[in-house]
């Protein structure tokens, strides 16, 4: 590897830059199958380490010295004792992108592997999988051009150039969505000029949105909203080719505040949708698999002390369809999300919902991703 070579490898754009102007080309279709099982696998885990990305650059260092990091000739980046030469790209002092290139040997396929456990804090759950990607797919990616593999909430970047032995380079960083892409949301917690914004997708019908509406909304509300500087936006996302209730459950919870809103005010409407959300959340189990579960849904919203007034002629009349059936495609189409729940800060996905501190983690890569990046020096 030479300087020059290691250069373009450390001193690349921006991680943001690079999820926005990368990420939107779509994966090949013969590496989706590859894609999907690092996805599952790591979706899986009971937990997982802290990701190092959104922390101080010293830390992916430190988790990587086993490999023996040296400085390069040139002061420039690393080299590990395989040859495998990498980088960390910083901005305000924390970890943006790591990123690096060397020959497709075994020990350097390890060291990638270790490299995106420790960025992502997914550690040994995804170490080995990402080395077996490149030991088994990259033959299909020899020539082809830089590709872009989504692993969880992150882009890996991949290019493989032909050779006696195979040349790779890798970026690793987090996906970023620019605001304007997500479109308006329903409903919305918090002051609306807060700097930062959790965006959450959710299907009513999910079980694991009902999880995150017992773990994950008392995070937001005690500690993030409290803060004044967080707005919380919830945008309907009803996963209706295997939840059939979630349309019709989302429609009325947008009946419920509505009618809520015209009987007394608007605030009142906002308090009436949070509380009716949480009580479908709650009794998920009695309606879900009803093929009318509109009685019960006003029974639900009566019982969390509500007025169901209007609320099954609103549901009936269609009057909140296009509404939900438009937030389902933006997420489905436009972000291309597959599942729920999605939580969303700043425009990267959370990879730990029920952890104040991934969401902090996540403030302060999004600032620093808003900055100029620059190589880590040894």
């Amino acid at each position: 590897m030479n300087a020059r070579q290691l250069r373009t490898a450390v001193s690349a754009p921006t991680a943001r830059a690079f999820a926005r102007t990368r990420g939107a080309r779509p994966l090949l279709a013969t590496l989706r199958s590859a894609a999907l099982p690092l996805a599952l696998l790591t979706a899986l885990l009971p937990g997982v380490a802290r990701a190092q990305i959104g922390e101080p650059p010293a830390t992916i260092l430190a988790a990587l010295s086993d490999y023996q990091p040296t400085p390069t000739d040139d002061g420039t980046g690393f080299v590990t004792s395989s040859g495998f030469a990498f980088g960390v790209l910083a901005s305000e002092g924390v970890a943006v992108e790591v990123n690096g290139a060397g020959a497709l040997s075994d020990a350097n396929v390890r060291f990638l592997g270790a490299l995106v456990g420790v960025a992502s804090g997914y550690g040994d759950g995804i170490a080995a999988p990402v080395a077996d990607f490149f030991r088994t797919r990259a033959s299909e990616l020899t020539g082809v051009g830089e590709v872009a593999v989504e692993v969880m909430e992150y882009l890996m970047f991949v290019d493989v150039v032909a050779g006696p032995t195979p040349e790779v380079s890798v970026r690793f960083a987090p996906q970023h969505v620019d605001a304007d892409r997500f479109g308006p949301p329903a409903h919305v917690l918090g002051p609306l000029g807060a700097p930062h914004v959790v965006r959450l997708f959710t299907d009513l019908q999910c079980p694991y949105c009902a999880q995150f509406e017992a773990l994950g909304m008392p995070v937001v509300r005690s500690e993030l909203l409290p803060r004044g500087d967080v707005r919380l936006e919830l945008y309907h996302f009803p996963l209706k080719s295997i939840h059939p209730n979630a349309t019709v459950a989302a429609e009325a919870s947008e009946c419920l505040a509505a009618t809520t809103a015209e009987l007394v005010d608007f605030a009142a409407g906002e308090d009436a949708f949070w509380t009716f959300q949480s009580a479908l959340f709650t009794r998920q189990d009695e309606w879900a698999g009803r093929p009318d579960p509109l009685p019960l849904f006003v029974t639900i919203a009566e019982d969390a002390g509500l007025s169901a007034d209007g609320l099954a002629e609103c549901v009936r009349s269609g009057r909140y369809g296009a509404l939900v059936e438009e937030s389902y495609r933006v997420a489905a189409q436009d972000l291309r999300l597959t599942g729920t729940p999605t939580v969303f800060v700043d425009g990267l996905k959370v990879g730990d919902y029920r952890d104040v501190a991934d969401y902090l983690r996540l403030m302060r890569l999004s600032s620093a991703m808003a900055g100029e990046a620059q190589p880590v020096q040894p």
